[in-house]
């Protein structure tokens, strides 16, 4: 009789482990893949007296991505953008007042906050996106009067300001379709240009997850 106690007690403890191991492995898929890196790519649209520097221009950017709780996502990367058709701009430099134009690459790095709303769908799996944006922005242009003054390192240099934007994207399995707006007021944060200089452009373009 103590026997058979024995052996059935060992059953309980087999059954009860059975379960946890079951439960275990059901967690383990709930944690389900999803896609690290985003590339994209668009165009730049200058808004206010930005238009009057430069006018549409291309724009590439990757984000690596980590997964927040409820599906949400934290991307950290940056774009950036080659000014076309640009203009040249009054700059002020040793109390001299002279004109410099943009050049070279310009862009912004930091982190983006993608609030994901899902979508139904059969064939397709959708969402929608609500981007936030926080980072460094650069604005490079070609200081003229560097190139006639050897002490001077470089004639290439570069507004700083910092970056905010808002955004949304729609999300069609791995592809995605976007337009963001961009704060990024150069003009206050420097002494050469008046703050007035341009603080406000659109992106848009697609992306790609993998």
């Amino acid at each position: 009789m103590k026997t058979f106690q024995f052996f059935a007690l060992l059953c309980c403890f087999a059954v009860q482990a059975q379960e946890n191991i079951d439960i275990k492995f059901k967690n383990i898929d709930d944690m389900r893949y999803y896609e690290r890196v985003l590339i994209e790519a668009g165009m730049r649209i200058p808004l206010d007296k930005l238009n009057d520097k430069m006018r549409l221009s291309p724009e590439v950017g990757i984000w690596f991505r980590s997964r927040l709780r409820n599906d949400d996502f934290l991307d950290v990367g940056g774009t950036i953008y080659v000014p076309s058709s640009v203009s040249y701009f009054n700059y002020l430099n040793k109390g001299a007042m002279y004109q410099v134009k943009p050049t070279g690459v310009s862009g912004m790095g930091g982190v983006r906050l993608n609030k994901v709303y899902l979508l139904n769908g059969d064939r397709y799996k959708k969402s929608i996106d609500w981007i936030s944006s926080f980072g460094y922005a650069w604005f490079s242009y070609r200081d003229n009067y560097a190139l006639s003054t050897p002490q001077e390192n470089t004639s290439l240099k570069a507004f700083s300001s910092f970056h905010i934007g808002q955004g949304v994207r729609l999300n069609i399995d791995n592809i995605g379709f976007q337009v963001n707006y961009n704060y990024t007021p150069y003009g206050q944060f420097s002494d050469h240009v008046p703050s007035d200089f341009g603080a406000h452009s659109l992106s848009f373009g697609i992306n790609y997850k993998q």
